[in-house]
């Protein structure tokens, strides 16, 4: 526990700039166990909603991101990327959520910039679990829980206590989304930055494909019933003003999409998620617009089936 506060109290000094929050301004998010408590039964498969890739901001408000791997021999693998405002990296940290004697422990390192180690060559911090419940663990000092219990992939809370002389329980909160469309869109095992980038990447491209396929379909439908509407109706030529100004749509949706997501890479040009914002934010977009082309366009008013399926998220 000496080590723990120790720690504790090296970030309360070096990270007090983060803006800790009080007891009064928020409720408190991390548990503390009692002398000599016990840690409640407990398995990985009640924290499977973890794993993931999450970002939000971080420690004065530059980016900083956490990522875990699905439970593998007893253990989820994490690491967390606190970034400096110019987009370098500030600190890191390892962790191990173990299962430990029927309960959970988590076991943490933390990592200077140039690899250095904060700890002892064979020390860690080890937080022992205090209490689960349903999207949500929480450790001795340390939390991690769902933004929303009713939509886990929605956001991921963590937080951890800090010594402090106030009287008011001081605490560092991070408050993440999931890396990714809406939290749609996820790569597992992309722990690097050019990993992540690709893999993104090629989602990306995967969105667009289907995009041009709807589109595509959509486009001769219209096509066709405005031919068939010339031959009903003998005219010389078919009406094809609906299909031009579908065409024109498409095109202004490229230039709204470049625009609106060129906006998010500026606004995380500072750090390395740059990239992968931006191509999330064109992710999204891609997919809300397929769906606009898909039930405008490729279903009906009665009960024919639509003519391509409902198109899901990119994932």
């Amino acid at each position: 526990m000496a080590m723990l506060w120790r720690i504790l109290g090296l970030l309360a000094f070096g990270l007090a700039f983060a803006g800790p929050v009080a007891a009064e301004e928020a409720a408190i998010e991390t548990r503390i166990g009692e002398e000599g408590f016990v840690s409640p039964p407990a398995t990985l498969e009640q924290v499977d909603w973890l794993a993931g890739q999450w970002v939000g901001g971080g420690i004065g408000g530059a980016p900083a991101m956490e990522s875990w791997l699905p439970a593998t021999g007893g253990t989820m693998v994490g690491t967390f990327v606190q970034e400096t405002a110019d987009g370098a990296i500030m600190f890191t940290e390892h962790m191990y959520l173990t299962q430990e004697n029927g309960s959970l422990a988590l076991k943490i390192k933390h990592f200077n910039a140039d690899l250095t180690g904060w700890e002892e060559k064979d020390d860690m911090l080890t937080f022992r679990l205090v209490a689960i419940e349903p999207c949500a663990a929480y450790f001795n000092a340390l939390t991690l829980r769902c933004a929303d219990r009713d939509n886990p992939g929605a956001g991921l809370v963590a937080a951890v206590r800090m010594q402090s002389d106030k009287p008011e329980v001081q605490e560092l909160v991070f408050r993440f989304n999931q890396l990714g469309t809406k939290g749609r869109t996820v790569c597992p095992g992309a722990e690097t930055t050019l990993a992540m980038n690709t893999c993104f990447a090629d989602r990306l491209s995967e969105a667009n494909e289907r995009r041009t396929e709807y589109f595509a379909a959509a486009i001769q439908r219209e096509t066709e019933s405005a031919k068939e509407t010339a031959r009903l109706r003998d005219l010389a030529a078919p009406d094809l003003s609906v299909v031009n100004q579908m065409e024109a749509s498409e095109r202004a949706f490229d230039a709204y999409v470049e625009n609106e997501c060129g906006a998010v890479w500026e606004t995380y040009k500072g750090g390395t998620i740059r990239t992968v914002m931006a191509i999330a934010c064109k992710i999204d977009l891609v997919d809300e617009r397929t769906h606009s082309i898909w039930q405008n366009w490729l279903t009906y008013h009665d009960s024919t089936p639509p003519i391509l399926p409902e198109p899901s998220p990119t994932r």
